[in-house]
């Protein structure tokens, strides 16, 4: 009642199941482990271990790998963010190049000194400081409002001339020139006009005239007024010539748009800043002859590119169709008149 046995050879003890081994026929248990299946099982953990042992070095070049590609990521963004850097600081001159290469491809560079010169140191220059140096000048020789008034409409008259100029130069060129002596005429009358201010006051000149009565300073100031009309004229004869020039350019080049005109303003700009910028403190300290020797050497500046011939114009003769030789030097164009 102990033992049931399933077969003659395997006995099963059914009290002591925990402690008993079944065996085989050749008397080894069968619940124990071979040899050979332990070497299989030792093979297999070693295997095991070898395949941990790869996935650890796979998982550490990952991210050896993901360290080595931020890193790259990171300088190429620095390149990046310098590259922009350096684009957004290089935009203005690189823009500033191809605005000038696009009008030198138009327009002479001699014609572009002659714009920028008269431009600057004429209409930014002279003009302005007149413009400017009128009110501390007259309210230091005690002139009512009403007369300063006056004064500036007479100074700015030779704008008002300016069609009458543009055209004589059309029709009356000199020494078979339309701008050149023109030009080197009003230069001459603007360098007069500096001249006689240079002569007139003095700086004592202002209180000699209030101590002479009211009609001293009157006399005074109407031969001022004068000498700044010369400079004015100057200003404005300059301006005309030179559209008229860059007129005629970019009705033969109509593509050229309209760089040349901000060339023009700008430089304008740029001369009237920089004169505004001394005229005021000047005049409170009352240097005006010192400012009428800077006007001098303002209106004197563009003597030299006119004289050379920057203005680039063809010289015409008497022998040409519709043309007319007035008197020694001077003609008259016919064929534009009618």
């Amino acid at each position: 009642g102990d033992v049931d046995a399933h077969d003659d050879n395997h006995p099963v003890h059914n009290g002591d199941l925990g402690n008993t081994n079944q065996r085989n026929d050749d008397g080894e248990s069968l619940l124990t482990p071979s040899s050979s299946e332990i070497d299989q099982v030792g093979l297999l953990g070693e295997e095991a271990r070898g395949a941990e042992a790869s996935l650890d070095n796979l998982n550490n070049n990952t991210s050896e790998n993901n360290n080595h590609d931020d890193t790259g990521e990171g300088h190429n963004n620095n390149h990046n963010s310098w590259e922009h850097t350096f684009q957004t600081v290089r935009h203005p001159i690189s823009s500033t190049k191809a605005y000038f290469t696009n009008l030198s491809s138009i327009f002479t560079w001699g014609f572009l000194s002659y714009l920028g010169v008269v431009n600057f140191f004429i209409l930014g220059g002279a003009f302005t400081l007149v413009m400017a140096l009128g009110l501390p000048l007259f309210k230091e020789l005690g002139i009512d409002a009403s007369r300063q008034q006056l004064y500036m409409t007479m100074i700015m008259s030779p704008w008002a001339m300016k069609p009458f100029i543009g055209v004589a130069s059309d029709l009356f060129p000199i020494r078979g020139y339309n701008k050149r002596y023109f030009a080197l005429y009003s230069i001459l009358i603007g360098l007069i006009g500096c001249t006689f201010l240079l002569i007139l006051y003095q700086p004592n000149t202002a209180s000699n005239a209030i101590a002479a009565g009211p009609t001293a300073v009157q006399h005074l100031a109407d031969l001022l007024v004068i000498c700044f009309t010369c400079i004015s004229y100057e200003g404005a004869t300059l301006d005309i010539l030179g559209e008229g020039k860059y007129s005629e350019y970019m009705r033969l080049r109509p593509d050229s748009g309209s760089g040349i005109i901000s060339y023009k303003f700008g430089m304008s700009l740029a001369g009237s800043i920089i004169t505004q910028m001394y005229v005021g403190p000047l005049s409170d300290m009352g240097y005006f002859h010192t400012l009428f020797w800077i006007a001098s050497g303002l209106a004197l500046a563009p003597f030299f590119p006119t004289l050379m011939g920057w203005i680039p114009e063809k010289k015409r003769s008497s022998q040409e169709p519709g043309m007319t030789k007035l008197c020694p030097g001077f003609l008259f164009d016919r064929g534009m008149f009618l």
